[in-house]
């Protein structure tokens, strides 16, 4: 089957969730959508707090959750299946119950789990996952696995669980991706309550499972270097929700995500995880907006977070780069949905050339 193909703009290109869209899996209310390209071609995409009915609130109420189909920067989105052990529904990835202080704590002390990113390395898939204790309140942060492409998914142990305190709460919110050239997979992270700038660290594929591998990226001694207490590389002031940060070629990186300060999808272009943020342009392709002044054609959208890079996105063509984008409208509780959006973003690293004319 052929897949959709978006046109060369940008702008919103289609509502990637919602009614008609992905409620046959009991997605009908879910935000964020983090994805990659599982090691067997198919696009991986996961999803907070998830609701079976037509508003936030209603219905089943599941976090995470998988949808398994195709689509990239350039073609529109498809889900085929769900993850989990029912293909026809999309099941939390594992069991908890949704507990909450009402009612005392008494049923496990988690009230969900948010998933910040997936990471494929090899044959295996990779899943950061912030559980909490109340709206804003991490308590420890984990990974799991998934040998199947995406389907099942299995906790890597306690080595894998980090304290939400760890380097003074900035390692919370992940994104993270994997240089074949330098063999190190990277992370940025950032605190969960959008009120921190970013950090860096870095680990070996075969160490992921285990914290006490990961090296920070800090500024000690009047020079910056691994395995040092892990220092911000964003400037001071800024501040940082839902990240991206993924490697789209060599020596072409993209950070950025939910842009706090700005209310903005907001993103730097540099040639390495390591480069000077401080003396890099944010490009803020996607902006907030009010309810009545939003136009999603020009890439204003009102209550937008998230702002996930897809694969195939492509530096200097006007849509060249693929995201997806939540709204929530948290006074009526819908809008509460996952888009597909087309933007642009310039090569940063290097004098911009002509951009590619063909729609691949």
């Amino acid at each position: 089957m052929t897949r959709p193909r978006l046109p060369l703009r940008s702008g919103k290109a289609v509502d990637l969730t919602g009614p008609g869209r992905t409620d046959r899996w009991g997605v009908t209310c879910t935000d964020l959508g983090a994805s990659v390209t599982a090691p067997n071609g198919k696009l991986v995409s996961v999803f907070g707090d998830t609701f079976s009915g037509t508003r936030v609130g209603d219905g089943d109420w599941r976090s995470p959750v998988v949808l398994i189909g195709t689509g990239d920067a350039d073609h529109e989105i498809v889900y085929e299946r769900a993850g989990g052990s029912d293909p026809d529904y999309a099941r939390q990835l594992w069991h908890y119950v949704h507990d909450e202080a009402s009612g005392g704590w008494r049923r496990g002390g988690i009230s969900t789990v948010i998933p910040s990113d997936l990471l494929t390395v090899g044959d295996s898939m990779y899943l950061h996952a912030i559980v909490n204790r109340g709206f804003g309140t991490v308590v420890w942060t984990e990974i799991w696995r998934s040998d199947d492409n995406g389907v099942t998914w299995t906790h890597m142990g306690e080595k894998a669980k980090f304290p939400a305190e760890l380097h003074g709460g900035h390692a919370q919110c992940w994104a993270w991706d994997h240089d074949p050239d330098d063999g190190w997979v990277y992370v940025a992270a950032t605190g969960f309550q959008r009120d921190k700038g970013i950090i860096l660290m870095r680990v070996r594929p075969r160490h992921i499972g285990d914290r006490t591998r990961y090296h920070s990226w800090g500024f000690s001694d009047g020079r910056w270097r691994w395995g040092t207490a892990a220092t911000p590389i964003t400037p001071v002031g800024e501040r940082w929700g839902e990240l991206a940060f993924r490697r789209l070629a060599p020596g072409k990186w993209v950070l950025g995500g939910f842009f706090a300060s700005a209310y903005a999808l907001g993103y730097r272009v540099v040639a390495s995880p390591v480069a000077n943020m401080h003396t890099t342009e944010i490009q803020t392709p996607v902006t907030g907006s009010t309810w009545d002044a939003e136009n999603h054609h020009r890439n204003h959208v009102a209550q937008l977070y998230g702002g996930y890079l897809l694969p195939g996105s492509r530096f200097d063509i006007d849509g060249g780069i693929g995201m997806i984008v939540s709204q929530w409208n948290t006074g009526t509780g819908w809008p509460y949905r996952a888009m597909q959006f087309k933007a642009s973003l310039r090569d940063s690293t290097r004098a911009s050339s002509p951009g590619d004319p063909i729609n691949l």
